[in-house]
């Protein structure tokens, strides 16, 4: 059990801060939870709201309160996600607060329901940053191209008139995307990130995020 619960604890995280970093544009840039408290309302606490209702379809009511209450935000994430996936509220989910692991237990919430809809939020997300629709955004997951792959060939495809698995093909070992487009005739504005979460995948690499320690047992 405790080697399924990391496991799946990892994946959790992974997953979460997937779209922490996605719909999180407006925090980001600020990080206020590293301030002191009571500087959290600098951000425009209405936009982040309305961007995490929106991505993890929840109640943007129920998510403002959350935040101008300045709760963690890796918790709001979270009970977001697991709303998400199990279709409970925000409210209800952030009141359950625990162990994330238990909540996700008490919630029936199996890995393959989870990996279900975290699969279902990548495509989705993929395909409007890479100019491909869903179907095609999951076809090349199965194919197991990174998604930061099939977002830039996919825009480069869109630009050049051509198939996006010939740009994926046509890309050589160790060659830049920047390369690719240069030799295409196109410049470097259509491989450049559009978005903070475009940003973060391009300066993570395919590195994967890093899963939550353990508490110790009491």
């Amino acid at each position: 059990m405790k080697s399924f619960k990391k496991r799946f604890l990892a994946g959790f995280t992974a997953g979460t801060l997937l779209f922490a970093g996605a719909v999180g544009s407006v925090y980001a840039a600020e990080k206020p939870d590293n301030r002191p408290p009571g500087q959290r309302q600098q951000i425009d606490v209405n936009a982040l709201a309305k961007e995490i209702a929106t991505q993890y379809d929840v109640n943007e009511k129920e998510v403002l309160a959350a935040l101008k209450e300045e709760r963690p935000m890796d918790d709001i994430y979270y009970a977001a996600m697991l709303a998400k996936v199990s279709g409970k509220s925000f409210r209800q989910v952030f009141a359950m607060k625990s162990d994330w692991f238990d909540v996700m237990k008490a919630l029936g919430i199996t890995r393959e329901k989870y990996e279900a809809t975290l699969r279902e939020m990548m495509a989705e997300d993929i395909a409007a940053r890479s100019d491909l629709d869903v179907k095609t955004v999951n076809e090349l997951m199965n194919k197991h191209y990174s998604p930061r792959d099939i977002r830039i060939a996919g825009r480069i495809a869109k630009a050049s008139g051509k198939n996006v698995q010939e740009i994926l093909d046509s890309k050589k070992l160790n060659q830049r995307w920047l390369d690719v487009a240069k030799e295409l005739g196109l410049g470097p504005e259509v491989v450049r990130p559009r978005t903070p979460a475009d940003e973060q995948e391009d300066a993570e690499a395919g590195q994967g995020a890093q899963p939550p320690r353990e508490q110790p047992a009491q």
